[in-house]
């Protein structure tokens, strides 16, 4: 977990070693999947404007676990790289609203493992209301 200046949290999760000093969305970390790997950011999103939590892109309050292995798709990928797949999901979690992006690398029966490995990392999650 991380923070960069004063922005809000951002998670980042893989099945193999993260870079350090990357970005939200893991620019760095994604350039050097594996086959067969996954990695995946939640990164929070801090409120103000028309960004409001539990409304619009962020009504959902929950994210849609299991993840759908057929969901994953090149076109869902922050920077596309040959061999990659992935997908992103909006909600509202604990109040606060945030961005959950996953990245896998290799065929569909890759693809559904690294899933599954998302699922169980995601699983473990509690996102509490951030107090005053």
């Amino acid at each position: 977990m991380f923070r960069h200046g004063s922005g809000a949290a951002t998670l980042h999760a893989a099945n193999y070693a993260l870079a350090l000093n990357d970005g939200e969305f893991g620019d760095r970390s994604t350039a050097r999947t594996p086959a067969a790997g996954c990695f995946l950011a939640l990164t929070e999103y801090l409120p103000g404007g028309d960004l409001q939590p539990g409304r619009g892109l962020y009504a959902a309050h929950r994210l849609g676990l299991p993840l759908d292995p057929a969901a994953l798709s090149p076109r869902a990928l922050a920077h596309p790289r040959p061999n990659q797949a992935g997908l992103q999901q909006f909600a509202t979690l604990g109040g606060r609203p945030f961005c959950l992006y996953v990245v896998t690398a290799g065929d569909r029966t890759h693809r559904r493992r690294a899933a599954l490995h998302a699922d169980q990392v995601l699983a473990t999650l509690r996102v509490e209301a951030r107090h005053p």
